[in-house]
């Protein structure tokens, strides 16, 4: 097999990249299944509430693919990893915001914020995938972009009805600002490089 064949067999990712990533994938899937959970009880309105639920399931769903992948990339099943501490307090920042009225927090959070953010690492991911040998990636990765992308939406649609007034807009400009500096602070859902094993 000539030299330039054998490289586009080769993929960007190792197996054990690939593992490590699909555990901090899930890792980001099933804390984001379990925040929403908790803020069911503690939002007001009906229609926000009805949303959260319906995400719910779909991140337990795409929490329980990944984690059925990894065995495939001989890693153990089922096992979620943050990429860092400043990722986990990110996740507890976003979290912590469960008075009633902070249901617009609750929305940047997940939909400017959080979605919009593994929606471009999947996005990216799944355009670096080789389409020989990764097609089970590839597909995993297909239904998490194609959801999320529904889910972002879904949650814009609600954020703008609600966040209808100009200090309503600036509660939720002031709120997606801190988050991203976190978010940035660190490295996203796969952090820093020297955060790499």
């Amino acid at each position: 097999m000539p030299l330039h064949d054998r490289r586009t067999m080769e993929g960007v990712y190792s197996v054990a990249q690939t593992a490590q990533m699909m555990r901090q994938y899930r890792y980001a899937e099933e804390q984001m299944m379990r925040i929403m959970a908790g803020w069911i009880a503690l939002t007001p309105e009906l229609v926000v509430k009805l949303e959260f639920g319906r995400q719910v399931w779909d991140c337990a769903q795409h929490a329980d693919i990944l984690g059925k992948r990894l065995p495939e990339l001989r890693a153990r099943a089922q096992v979620s990893e943050p990429p860092n501490a400043t990722f986990v307090t990110f996740m507890q920042r976003l979290a912590n915001r469960e008075q009633p009225e902070e249901t617009i927090e609750r929305l940047v959070g997940v939909f400017r914020v959080l979605k919009p953010h593994l929606l471009s690492v999947y996005t990216q991911h799944l355009s670096a995938c080789n389409p020989v040998y990764e097609p089970p990636t590839i597909r995993i990765l297909e239904r998490l972009v194609r959801e999320t992308q529904e889910h972002i939406l879904k949650g814009q649609i609600l954020l703008e009805d609600i966040a209808c007034t100009v200090p309503t807009r600036e509660r939720a400009v002031l709120w997606q600002l801190e988050l991203e500096k976190l978010l940035v602070a660190a490295g996203g859902v796969l952090g820093r490089v020297e955060d790499a094993p």
